[in-house]
């Protein structure tokens, strides 16, 4: 995490880390380890997983949810 263990700063972050993943934003090796260890997050898997099982939502609009 950003300054040792998870804290306020990452919470805040991770929407920020779901953007670059949505928008498949290349980056710097050590940002990437960084998305992937808030993606990993027991609460933040969580999020995702319960965001993609959500039906409701028209392709054009969210196309990314058609690659996972």
């Amino acid at each position: 995490m950003l300054f040792g263990g998870f804290g306020i700063v990452d919470a805040y972050f991770a929407p920020v880390c779901m953007r670059f993943n949505t928008y498949g934003v290349p980056l710097p090796e050590a940002v990437e380890a960084y998305v992937d260890r808030v993606c990993a997050l027991q609460g933040v898997s969580a999020w995702i997983r319960d965001a993609l099982a959500e039906q409701d939502f028209l392709a054009f609009e969210e196309p990314y949810r058609l690659t996972r």
